[in-house]
């Protein structure tokens, strides 16, 4: 196809090409963080991972913070927030489903090197990684605080706030004791059974 028909100029990486590009430097960043670490890791080391020049990945990131950036909005807390926008509205079934959700985003290879990063370069108390949990655990607050005014859950086990870090919590540590780059499958299906057995007595105990 001539690049007159296609609407693209010659040389002009189509916008899938550019995702896939895109894609494949936050799979490199990711790898090399969570080996060496963020400050082990440079621009350069980034882009020979993937055979490209530092100008194409200057292209498509800023630099080394837009990449971590990146990863966070991919890969991090932000996930468990997507899991709240698909969850059913109903006290058990949501919070079963919000757990398992939030369970498969947490388990993939870019989310584990994820936190093997956090972990390496002691970014627990990152602002980027702080605001995207406390950002969670709001919106689970108002969940909460509307069912609590409907008298569909339980009023005597705590406030919204109570509540929202009461299902979070033991999830994200789980996350973090089983959940990163190096996890073996017997980890991971320790984080899975961990996780899915905390879902269900939480709702059990929310509805009772």
């Amino acid at each position: 196809m001539s690049s007159i028909t296609s609407g693209r100029r010659p040389g002009r990486p189509s916008k899938a090409e550019a995702g896939d590009t895109k894609a494949a430097l936050l799979d490199a960043a990711l790898r090399l963080f969570a080996q060496k670490g963020y400050a082990g890791t440079s621009i350069r080391a980034i882009a020979r991972e993937v055979g490209l020049s530092e100008s194409v990945l200057y292209a498509h990131f800023a630099g080394k913070q837009a990449i971590y950036d990146a990863a966070m909005s991919l890969a991090g807390p932000q996930a468990a927030d997507v899991a709240l926008d698909e969850a059913p509205d109903e006290p058990a079934a949501f919070v079963e489903s919000f757990a398992a959700r939030v369970l498969a985003a947490w388990d993939t290879p870019q989310s584990r090197q994820v936190m093997s990063l956090v972990s390496r370069d002691g970014l627990i108390h990152d602002e980027t990684l702080a605001a995207g949990i406390e950002n969670v655990l709001g919106h689970l607050a108002e969940v909460f605080a509307r069912w609590q005014s409907e008298e569909r859950i339980r009023t005597d086990l705590g406030t919204p706030d109570d509540l929202a870090y009461a299902l979070l919590a033991p999830i994200a540590h789980a996350r973090l004791l089983w959940l990163h780059g190096e996890a073996t499958e017997a980890q991971r299906e320790r984080a899975r059974d961990r996780i899915t057995a905390h879902a269900t007595l939480f709702a059990k105990t929310l509805t009772r």
